[in-house]
């Protein structure tokens, strides 16, 4: 679809009568509540680990390693390195995905789902970094030490058994995806090397409420920027619920290291880039507008969009058809980026989010 059309994206937040039906029963424990952050932290690590075990061990032509990296400040963060035990004929490509979670948690787990079925499929080194999380460290400390990260995966590719010339694409989800956004402008003034070859930004968030944010929208696609308005009260992030992590992560929204679009020659001159949004999400009309202004710059972009499905929907109700949809388009999505060919059937039996209790934004 297009990113565009006011209209269309209205209707993106009309559910389907078989969707609205499910969303109805979800239930507390199925709803972002960051008002106690420490429980929300404590609660999505311990989903996040029942969704790792529930994936049970890697396969045996799997490697899953993990280790520390430093950062400017001196921390050591944790790093997850997910790989082929046998690198393919020509190399692997490198491919670093950043956890979501509203800036206030996350683990090395959380994105274990995709990095192993990138793996299987791609023959890719997936590095799943972390940072630090607000309101103890708000912005930008989560965001440098992804760039910290990112730096230090580059310099070390070929330890890490990655071959950057197959591919090196940037990654992440919801709050991971705002460092993509960001983190590829940052690496394109930069001259990071070996360059970045792509990217996928799922459910970016990119803007606040404040008015100076919203002044960062170009005008003539103010009007397009409504789904917060539209799409308070909705199930798992709603806009109480986002204003609470906004205050947390503390951002200066006039930075370039918040959103892209308040970087110097913004959008030009990127890799191509793959988006997923959902249609009824508070967040939607960030991604579209990325997609939008990066179309507009002669970016190559690839986008999917899920109709009247919420944030992070396919870890609430990872059976429904849609949510194995959404898994299937990430592998297809990536064979986009590495200008490969995937086989849909064999997506779908690796590219697999488990069922467990509770979510995770």
């Amino acid at each position: 679809m297009s990113s565009g059309n006011k209209d269309e994206i209205f209707k993106l937040a009309l559910s389907s009568e078989d969707v609205a039906k499910i969303l109805e029963k979800l239930g507390p424990e199925d709803l972002l509540d960051p008002s106690d952050y420490q429980l929300t932290r404590h609660k999505a690590e311990a989903f996040e680990r029942a969704v790792f075990e529930k994936l049970g061990p890697a396969d045996p032509d799997l490697v899953e390693i993990e280790r520390t990296v430093p950062m400017r400040d001196g921390h050591q963060h944790p790093i997850r390195i997910t790989k082929p035990a046998h690198a393919p004929l020509g190399g692997s490509p490198l491919v670093i995905c950043f956890h979501g979670g509203g800036f206030i948690s996350g683990t090395v787990y959380n994105v274990a789902p995709y990095a192993r079925g990138l793996a299987r499929l791609f023959g890719a080194v997936v590095v799943a970094p972390t940072y630090c999380l607000a309101p103890e460290h708000p912005f930008p400390h989560g965001v440098n030490d992804a760039w910290d990260v990112v730096q230090w995966i580059a310099g070390k590719a070929s330890q890490l058994s990655a071959t950057p010339s197959k591919g090196f694409i940037l990654s992440g989800g919801s709050a991971g995806a705002n460092f993509v956004c960001v983190l590829a402008e940052l690496a394109k003034t930069e001259r990071l090397r070996p360059p970045l070859t792509g990217l996928w930004s799922c459910i970016p968030v990119l803007f606040t409420e404040d008015q100076a944010s919203r002044n960062t929208i170009p005008e003539q696609h103010r009007d397009l920027w409504f789904s917060r308005q539209q799409i308070e009260k909705t199930p798992i992030l709603n806009m109480q619920t986002a204003r609470k992590l906004n205050e947390y992560y503390n951002a200066d929204v006039s930075s370039p290291l918040w959103s892209p679009f308040n970087a110097a020659s913004a959008f030009e001159g990127l890799p191509p880039c793959f988006i997923q949004v959902c249609g009824r999400d508070v967040i939607r009309d960030d991604g579209l507008l990325y997609e939008l202004m990066l179309r507009e710059q002669g970016t190559k972009t690839r986008l999917n969009v899920y109709p009247g499905l919420p944030h992070c929907f396919w870890a609430v109700i990872p059976q429904h058809e849609a949510s194995k949809k959404f898994m299937i388009d990430i592998a297809l999505g990536f064979a986009w980026l590495l200008n490969r060919e995937v086989d849909v059937a064999e997506a779908g039996k690796v590219m697999v989010f488990p069922s467990v209790e509770g979510g995770d934004g």
